[in-house]
């Protein structure tokens, strides 16, 4: 697992539209940020992405073997390696074809959209630069009827180091905690996802095909998050759901026991109090939001946080742990959430 620095997130991060979302991310640190903001009141400039993050490319080096006294190169692989550091991503196949951030990231996404009201709302490396990701965003965030602020985006992420695939898709954040859903929460959405290979560009067609989504998913969402603000949960229904949640067994080792006692008081201290969680308490949006912002804000290292959130998302272990939470809300209620 990777584990990032405080510093390398305030200076590798860049967070755009401060205005629009109203808080600072959670890894802000004043003291950290260096010579330049990463907080940006606005869009942030294409221009300052390429200086800042992709000002560098990732370069294909031979790979030699040791043999007795001579070194002899490897014919069917080579290592990827950081353009300016030479950090070694990963050794790969030479069929392997690299996909820079430059091209992957930004101009491909420019093409795509080719419209002006979209512009970058984040951008960012992980694992010292073998992971990136951009977001493209609406200036204005939305709200539903039930008074949630929701920022629909088009999120993009490739990789060096081969532990994700370049992948497109359509994501939406709950401004009031950061929260980032998955917009194939409730039905399948299917995102383009293009592995390392020389046929990777014939997919992208399909990407423009499917821009609509980005207003329909919008609006999903919104539907989405008023559907459980509207969906009542009493006290006892919420013990039900903590209960199911976190269940501990008759045999649980002490140890065990204590710790998961200790995370259900965890939850109802978020369901009573916390900023994120509390306005909504008695209603299944409240519910959704304490497990998720648990999972996105609480759970594990802190210098892991990152790099977690953003893997659970591209290789959809975020949306299964969603949909368990939801399966949950619909056992104890008896609402129908989760699409078929």
């Amino acid at each position: 697992m990777s584990k990032e620095t405080l510093k390398w997130l305030n200076t590798s991060i860049l967070y755009g539209f401060h205005e629009k979302r109203g808080r600072n991310p959670w890894w802000f640190r004043e003291h950290l940020q260096g010579e330049e903001s990463s907080i940006y009141p606005g869009p942030i400039p294409r221009e300052d992405v390429i200086r800042r993050l992709f000002s560098w490319e990732a370069i294909p080096e031979p790979l030699f073997v040791r043999q007795g006294e001579q070194f002899v190169e490897v014919p069917e692989r080579h290592a990827i390696t950081h353009g300016a550091t030479g950090k070694v991503f990963v050794v790969a196949s030479k069929q392997y074809v690299i996909h820079q951030y430059k091209d992957w990231l930004l101009k491909q996404v420019n093409d795509i959209f080719d419209n002006d009201e979209l512009q970058i709302g984040s951008a960012g490396l992980l694992r010292e630069g073998g992971q990136a990701f951009v977001s493209i965003e609406r200036p204005d965030n939305i709200t539903s009827r039930s008074g949630i602020e929701l920022r629909p985006h088009f999120l993009a992420t490739s990789s060096h180091d081969h532990k994700i695939a370049t992948t497109y898709k359509f994501v939406s954040t709950i401004v009031v905690c950061d929260n980032t859903l998955d917009m194939a929460l409730r039905e399948d959405r299917v995102a383009y996802k293009a592995r390392h290979t020389k046929n990777s560009r014939k997919k992208l067609e399909t990407v423009r095909d499917r821009l609509d989504l980005l207003i329909a998913g919008g609006n999903d969402m919104m539907d989405f998050v008023d559907t459980l603000a509207e969906i009542t949960v009493s006290d006892s229904q919420w013990e039900q759901i903590v209960e199911q949640m976190v269940s501990i067994g008759e045999m649980s080792e002490p140890k065990v026991k204590a710790r998961l006692e200790n995370k259900k008081e965890v939850f109802n201290e978020m369901w009573m109090s916390d900023y994120r969680c509390a306005p909504w308490r008695g209603s299944a949006f409240g519910v959704f939001q304490v497990f998720n912002t648990f999972r996105q804000h609480t759970a594990g290292k802190e210098e892991s946080r990152m790099d977690r959130n953003m893997r659970n998302l591209f290789t959809a272990t975020g949306i299964k742990e969603d949909r368990r939470i939801l399966k949950v809300i619909e056992d104890v209620t008896k609402y129908s959430i989760i699409r078929s």
